[in-house]
């Protein structure tokens, strides 16, 4: 995971079944991410990656979040 400032690895992970989980665990987790960090005024770019056990990439969900003052 990544919130644009520093990258966090879970080294321990979880075990989902297929795809379609991992997706939808990965978009929960951008949300539970971006209410914890909202941005002051700037940009935040959240990315999740998720990979098999072998470490190989399988699918990328990112969350861009802007606050302006207005």
């Amino acid at each position: 995971m990544s919130d644009g400032e520093k990258l966090i690895v879970d080294d321990t992970g979880l075990e989902l079944d297929g795809l379609q989980a991992a997706q939808d665990e990965a978009v929960r987790g951008l949300s539970e991410i971006a209410k914890d960090a909202l941005p002051d005024g700037v940009r935040r770019d959240f990315i999740v990656e998720v990979r098999d056990e072998g470490g190989r990439k399988l699918l990328r969900a990112s969350l861009s979040l802007t606050v302006e003052k207005l």
